[in-house]
């Protein structure tokens, strides 16, 4: 598997301590890739996309979020219901999870680094060329809506696995307002975070207030 970028492998319970650790490093940017099942399904959607990272970020800076979030919506304004629900105040989410097991909850025996040669987390998903599976955006979407969301709200691509992209977040929202309009884009990014988490909008929203990570899983 060439992710012609450097990996570091770790065991699960030394995996945040490495990973913030490499953090202070200035040449690139690590990210958590999960367990050798996540690099080879990672691996493979490298090898499907054969547009080069250059042309995916040029793609990534053609895209207008908002515009994306509103076309996408409007597609099919039944399945992306922006019914927000009624408020919920539920705890913040600030731990990152992709280190660990999804049954059992504990560390993996092993997991993987990635050493990205960016200047911009939010061109880790251009390098490597993720998404594009069932209602997965695109690689370029990905970087798009991340650069986004980089501008206003301060996020760094934390973790990637198989089937899940975890941020960390330095400027959360802080007001309902505020958590309430990025659950929305949440939603449609990736509708599952609702359907099969938080059931309503608005409990993803209270979520996000003073939240330092987010979560966003693909069937």
């Amino acid at each position: 598997m060439d992710f012609q970028c450097d990996i570091v492998k770790v065991s699960g319970k030394d995996a945040l301590a490495t990973y913030q650790g490499l953090k202070t490093r200035t040449d690139v940017i690590p990210v958590i890739l999960g367990d050798n099942d996540d690099l080879k399904s990672i691996a493979e959607t490298m090898n499907y996309v054969t547009d080069s990272f250059s042309q995916l970020l040029q793609q990534a800076l053609s895209i207008d979020p908002l515009e994306w979030f509103n076309k996408r919506q409007a597609q099919d304004s039944e399945y992306y219901d922006l019914t927000a629900g009624a408020w919920q105040d539920l705890s913040p989410s600030t731990d990152i999870s992709v280190h660990l097991d999804v049954l059992t909850g504990e560390p993996k025996p092993e997991v993987h680094i990635a050493l990205v040669p960016v200047e911009k987390s939010w061109m880790i998903p251009a390098f490597l060329k993720i998404g594009g599976w069932n209602d997965c955006p695109t690689a370029a979407e990905h970087a798009a809506i991340f650069k986004y969301w980089d501008e206003c709200y301060g996020i760094t691509v934390a973790g990637i696995t198989a089937d899940v992209i975890e941020l960390e977040v330095q400027r959360p929202p802080t007001t309902r307002e505020q958590a309430l309009q990025l659950a929305e884009q949440q939603f449609i990014y990736c509708p599952d975070i609702v359907y099969q988490g938080t059931e309503t909008i608005a409990a993803l929203a209270s979520t996000l207030i003073n939240g330092s990570v987010w979560f966003f899983w693909w069937d």
